[in-house]
């Protein structure tokens, strides 16, 4: 019913599917170009940043639930085991992974309330290096030159493309902190999610981790919360658009494609977001860019691909 990619671990590099899992991931981060447009009309209708987090993760729950039971019911019309029994260890993992993302939300938002917007996407996207350092510690190894300096050219994008060196510098410790930790929980989430145990349903393991994610936040938010300003109000349609966006199709794309990519390559090919969310803004809320930003934008896709244009043996690979 669904295309899935499955773990192979003798594959060799000029095997034709070789592609396809960094594609996913590259995709993955894409996914939440137009979500950050329709956040921004969210803003704009009055709605408060709880509001769009919640709806976001309530959503997407949303989503993957009824493509869960439809693949259910698809099964068991013919005949197929509808679940395979879970092991305690598998379960420890998928919670771990949609704590480390509801955590990332939560986390950003914090930072977003205290520094300007454009500090805390910097702040954010440090996530690049930390999940090279995590990709090193398990390896054993230090990273390649050619990935180190593929992550300072993002780095150098990233800057450029939010105009850092415009932007207004307020800076509070607990907005750095949140941001920091929001950089530090989304390089978590995704060596998680690349650690799962393969044998699940990609669809099946999203909607686990977002269910754990959902229950997370209603810890934050209360139940009731969720049925007054979610189901009965005009949110409701910003809460398609971030669920799909957001939360459930990156969340597949990525249970896909991180299961044959290393921690390193995931955040490296990851960054595609704020390219993606630059270029949504023009097209959707008819944004100027600066060609300062054009710049950073290009930087970035330059640095996303760096690391696969070398094949040096000898070296460290993330």
């Amino acid at each position: 019913m669904f295309i899935w990619v499955k773990p192979h671990s003798n594959m060799s590099s000029m095997d034709s599917r070789w592609f396809l899992p960094p594609l996913l991931v590259f995709l993955g981060g894409c996914c939440y170009g137009p979500s950050a447009s329709m956040i921004k009309r969210a803003y704009e209708a009055s709605f408060s940043v709880g509001d769009v987090v919640m709806i976001q993760y309530f959503y997407g729950w949303l989503i993957l639930c009824v493509l869960v039971a439809g693949g259910f019911c698809f099964r068991l019309l013919h005949q197929q085991p509808v679940l395979q029994p879970w092991t305690i260890r598998e379960l420890l993992q998928l919670t771990a992974a949609g704590v480390a993302i509801a955590l990332t939300s939560v986390c950003y938002c914090f930072s977003l309330q205290s520094i300007p917007a454009s500090i805390s996407i910097v702040l954010l996207f440090q996530f690049t290096w930390i999940g090279v350092i995590i990709q090193s510690i398990v390896d054993r190894r230090l990273p390649s030159r050619h990935t180190v300096a593929g992550v300072m050219i993002l780095i150098l994008g990233t800057v450029l493309a939010v105009d850092f060196v415009k932007s207004e510098i307020v800076l509070t410790f607990g907005g750095v902190a949140s941001g920091m930790l929001s950089a530090f929980f989304y390089a978590i989430f995704l060596f998680l999610l690349g650690h799962t145990e393969p044998k699940l349903h990609p669809l099946v393991r999203s909607f686990v981790i977002l269910s754990c994610s959902l229950v997370l936040m209603l810890f934050l938010f209360s139940p009731s919360y969720v049925l007054n300003n979610m189901a009965f109000s005009d949110i409701w349609v910003y809460g398609m658009v971030l669920g799909l966006f957001g939360c459930a199709l990156p969340l597949f794309l990525f249970s896909i494609g991180t299961l044959r990519v290393s921690t390193g390559e995931a955040t490296t090919l990851s960054s595609s977001e704020l390219p993606a969310s630059i270029i949504c803004a023009v097209l959707i809320l008819a944004e100027s860019v600066s060609l300062v930003q054009w710049m950073g934008v290009a930087l970035i896709f330059f640095g996303i691909a760096y690391p696969y244009l070398h094949w040096d043996t000898g070296s460290a690979k993330i």
